[in-house]
C-alpha cells in the first residue's frame, strides 16, 4: 500500500509535540545556547555571526532557533516553520516561556511558504532525514534565501552512525528483557518493562508511524553532492557524536523500555553528565577517526552572490 509520507510525517509530530522535549531531553538554557552555537560554530569554522534574518526548517519545539537567540545580540528577528500544526504550537510556547518572539507557521520544507531571497540564514536540526525529496528541499532553502546567504542543517543521521544506533538499541532491549526476567533491580525497585499499548509505554502508539516517516539515513559526501546539484556553492560538512550517541541511544532505549517508577531523578541527572562527558571526548577524538564513522551529519551550503 502507497503511504503518504508528508501526512505521516504530519500525524506523528502533532502527536509526539507534546512530549517531545521531555523524551529527548531538550532544554533552553545557557548551556544549550552555548552548546547550539558551538555545533554551528564547528561548520563554519569562525565565530557564529549575528544575523538578521533567520528561518529554523522543521523547528519542532524550537530546539536551535530559540538556544541561538538565548546568546545575547545574535539574532536580530527568528522566523520559523514546520510541517506539524502540534511542533509549531509548541515552539511559540517555548519562545513565550523564554520571552523570545518568534513568526512561526506550518509549513512543508520542500514548499516554503516564503518569498524569494528573504532570509540571511537557514538552519535546522534533525529535519533532512524525514524528507521524501531531498533535492527540493534544498532547491527551496536556495530560493529564499539572499544571495550570499548561508544554511546550516545538523543533527542527520549517517548511513554508520544509524548502523551503530540500531545495534545499541536492539542490544540493549534484548539484555533488559532478560534483566527483568531473572528479577534485576534499577531505581532501587524491582525491573519493570512498560506494558505495550498502555498509558506507561508512551511509546507504543507511534512505533509503526515513526518507522515510516525515518526516511533516510546519509553518506555525507553523496549529500554534499545533491547540494551542489541544486545551485548552492561551497559546500562542506563536518561530523559530530560517536560514544556519545553510542551511549546515548542505550540510555533512551532503558527510558522507553522500564517503568516510569525505575527512572529515577538520579538516573536522569546522571545520562545528562555522562553525555556532556563523553561529547567533549567525542570533540578530542574526532581529528583521529574517519568523520562519517560519527553519528550527526552537519551541512554547511552557500548561496552564490
Amino acid at each position: 500500500m502507497e503511504v503518504d509520507l508528508r501526512k505521516a510525517n504530519e500525524i506523528f509530530h502533532d502527536y509526539e509535540s507534546e512530549l517531545y522535549d521531555s523524551k529527548w531531553g531538550i532544554l533552553f538554557d545557557e548551556k544549550n545556547a552555548q552548546r547550539v552555537k558551538k555545533k554551528f560554530e564547528k561548520l563554519l569554522g569562525a565565530p557564529f555571526p549575528r544575523v538578521e534574518k533567520l528561518l529554523e526548517v522543521g523547528c519542532g519545539t524550537g530546539y536551535v532557533g530559540l538556544n541561538l537567540c538565548l546568546n545575547d545580540g545574535l539574532v536580530g528577528n527568528l522566523y520559523a516553520c514546520d510541517i506539524s500544526e502540534g511542533m509549531v504550537e509548541a515552539c511559540c510556547s517555548n519562545a513565550s516561556k523564554l520571552g523570545i518572539k518568534v513568526e512561526a507557521k506550518k509549513s512543508e520544507l520542500e514548499s516554503l511558504a516564503y518569498p524569494d531571497n528573504e532570509f540571511d540564514m537557514v538552519i535546522g536540526h534533525a529535519i533532512l532525514h524525514h524528507i521524501p525529496d531531498i533535492r527540493k528541499a534544498f532547491e527551496e532553502i536556495l530560493r529564499v534565501l539572499r544571495p550570499g546567504g548561508i544554511c546550516m542543517l545538523a543533527g542527520e543521521p549517517t548511513r554508520t552512525g544509524d548502523f551503530l544506533g540500531r545495534i545499541a538499541r536492539r542490544s540493549t532491549l534484548e539484555v533488559l528483557k532478560l534483566y527483568t526476567r531473572l528479577g534485576g533491580r534499577f531505581g532501587g525497585k524491582k525491573a519493570r518493562l512498560r506494558e505495550e499499548g498502555t498509558s506507561d509505554s508512551p511509546q507504543s502508539e507511534t512505533k509503526e508511524l515513526e518507522t515510516l516517516v525515518d526516511i533516510h539515513t546519509f553518506k555525507p559526501r553523496e549529500v554534499a553532492k545533491i547540494a551542489i546539484a541544486a545551485g548552492f556553492e561551497d559546500v562542506r560538512y563536518e561530523c559530530e557524536e560517536l560514544l556519545s550517541a553510542f551511549v546515548g541511544w542505550i540510555t533512551r532505549t532503558i527510558d522507553n523500555s522500564l517503568s516510569e517508577e525505575n527512572l529515577t531523578v538520579a538516573w536522569r541527572f546522571w545520562c545528562y553528565n555522562t553525555y556532556v562527558k563523553l561529547s567533549k571526548l567525542d570533540e578530542r577524538i574526532y581529528a583521529y577517526l574517519p568523520s562519517e564513522l560519527f553519528y550527526n551529519m552537519l551541512l554547511y551550503m552557500e548561496k552564490p552572490e
